[in-house]
């Protein structure tokens, strides 16, 4: 164990330290007042950090859901599937008199940013979300009937809970019961065996009710194949395009609606019990990968039906257009209620395995592996007994008052030599692993962005990056002063917060801090691990950190306990 020291730091310090941070952060406690005190900076607080494989994660029902093929250079290959139940637009539906398909289509819009407009009209976007190469990085889409029921609640449990499904669950629970039909069957490849994550601007042209292309007056195309001849009804930001099969469809809703089946959407999801996306790689470790919210997308077919049938009197009844919606994917915040999972499956790297297994719970380990999905985290135990008795004593004793505190965590670069920089987190998270809970130091901080990834930045967090090109990340670094504080300093009653143990994640929202299960819990130097933050299961990224127990040629980059003590100049 590293002795502990203190260092004096001067007034200057002190003053550019308040004015750049948060004042929830940084109160002084009210006996301070004026200049009568002075700064120590206890920079080497004895902590053990190491690394844990989460194992099988609880993926059903997520806020987002990631679809796709990544590899990343250090840790290795992703793919993502996703299934999910689909519900009516309305129960009991009427299609009118002999419907017939005209089309059918899916649309899950990607998360993006309008960076311009051309002079043509045309909207540029830029993804984001999207990891890998998104125009090049091709795999095959295919679109299935899934065949397995998704249950509410948990048989095992009498019903009394809900039913958890996890990453793992694709070959024993899905793939016995997937449809053989191929559902995005479009003869554009792009669609299914070369699909990709395309940033262009999606149009729906103007049509009659033939479904021809017409002119600005309703005036049938000529050309039905020249694109620049038809008139824009719609755009739409860049997304998933699907064309889907018209026979299935007709089949399986038009055709069902003098049943049961279509009476209500408990008995529609036990009838149709919902669509598998499944994905499978053209060349090895090639492809890219989306994180999708399922729950906006539109799943629509487009009909003609007549309002009456065909009688002696009406042999040839009117035709019109209709359109009938069908829902998927989950929102806890609205009524869409549709189960899913993502279904998740894992290639480690043989370093990336190799440096999980040799992580030191005892005398904390050289590096860190910190990844989402199906992945691992880190775990921090702060202080030495004795240390922690001694700094105790002294805040007690000498009035010496936790003015601030900060976990600084270096990023391993060379690890991630061949990992881009788009493919590092943006951000990490630590929080109370001991109980499952955020730390008092989240809670505090209502600090807020328009961008809702950048909240709370005074809790920190964010990647610190490089000014010049390639613009790797150096580290990241999270305050946790009010929990310091409580850990060292005795409340009214004379108790002391528990010295928990911390858990760091990379996360896809901070503002995201409900958790998932394990599917096998897991110890952490005696404390057993049920549960990890949702966030991080969202977020298919990873980072390899620099921890407490490093070579002698990475001292200064070794994961660092600061505390900013004020100390009365008179003790």
């Amino acid at each position: 164990m590293k002795k502990s020291f203190l260092k004096i730091s001067s007034l200057l310090f002190l003053f550019v330290l308040l004015i750049s941070c948060d004042k929830d952060f940084n109160s002084l406690d009210s006996e301070v007042i004026g200049d009568d005190h002075f700064d120590l900076v206890y920079d080497e607080a004895s902590l053990v950090a190491y690394s844990k494989a989460t194992g099988v994660v609880q993926t059903n029902n997520l806020p987002l859901n990631a679809l796709g093929i990544y590899k990343n250079d250090f840790f290795g290959t992703t793919k993502a599937h996703f299934v999910t139940q689909v519900e009516l637009g309305s129960e009991n539906p009427s299609f009118g008199f002999n419907p017939i398909i005209d089309s059918v289509y899916l649309y899950v819009p990607y998360f993006t940013e309008l960076k311009s407009t051309e002079t043509s009209g045309e909207r540029v976007y830029e993804l984001d979300s999207i990891y890998g190469n998104a125009e090049t990085g091709k795999f095959r889409l295919k679109v299935l009937e899934n065949g397995y029921y998704l249950r509410d609640l948990d048989p095992a449990d009498n019903l009394q809970s809900s039913q958890r499904y996890f990453n793992d669950d694709k070959a024993t629970k899905i793939d016995p019961f997937k449809g053989s039909e191929l559902l995005n069957n479009s003869s554009n490849i792009a669609q299914n065996n070369e699909f990709y994550f395309s940033k262009k601007e999606l149009y729906i042209y103007k049509t009659n009710g033939a479904g021809l292309y017409v002119d600005s007056n309703g005036a049938v195309l000529s050309d039905q194949n020249n694109v620049t001849l038809r008139v824009i009804k719609e755009r739409k930001t860049p997304g998933m395009w699907l064309d889907l099969k018209n026979s299935f469809f007709q089949q399986k809703i038009l055709d069902a609606a003098s049943t049961a089946n279509l009476f209500s959407n408990n008995a529609f999801k036990n009838y149709f019990r919902g669509l598998l996306f499944e994905v499978e790689e053209i060349n090895p470790d090639q492809g890219a990968l989306a994180v999708l919210d399922f729950s906006k997308a539109e799943l629509k077919i487009l009909y003609k039906a007549a309002s009456e049938a065909i009688s002696v009197e009406n042999p040839t009844p009117t035709r019109t257009r209709r359109t009938f919606s069908l829902k998927m994917g989950y929102n806890a915040s609205t009524t869409l209620r549709n189960n899913s999972i993502n279904l998740l499956e894992y290639n480690n790297s043989t370093e990336y395995d190799a440096g999980l297994a040799g992580s030191n719970e005892v005398l904390g380990s050289d590096r860190l592996y910190v990844k989402g999905g199906n992945g691992s985290v880190a775990f921090i135990d702060l202080f030495a007994p004795t240390e922690l008795e001694t700094l105790r004593n002294n805040v007690a004793t000498k009035n010496w008052l936790v003015n601030d505190a900060r976990l600084t965590f270096y990023v391993d670069k060379t690890a991630m030599t061949n990992v881009p920089k788009t493919s590092e987190p943006e951000r990490i998270y630590i929080y109370d692993a001991t109980n499952n809970l955020v730390l008092v130091d989240y809670t505090f901080d209502s600090s807020s962005s328009a961008n809702l990834k950048n909240s709370k930045v005074v809790f920190g967090g964010m990647i610190q990056r490089e000014t010049t090109s390639p613009k790797k990340g150096i580290k990241y670094t999270i305050r946790l002063t009010e929990h310091i504080k409580r850990i060292l300093k005795a409340d009214s009653n004379g108790e002391y917060q528990d010295n928990i143990k911390i858990g760091v994640s990379v996360t896809e929202s901070i503002n995201l801090v409900s958790s998932a299960k394990l599917k096998a819990p897991i110890s952490a130097n005696g404390v057993q691990i049920s549960d990890i933050p949702l966030a991080s299961i969202l977020n298919p990224l990873g980072t390899v950190l620099y921890g407490n127990n490093v070579a002698p040629e990475d001292e200064a980059k070794k994961l660092k306990l600061s505390i900013y003590f004020t100390k009365p100049n008179n003790e």
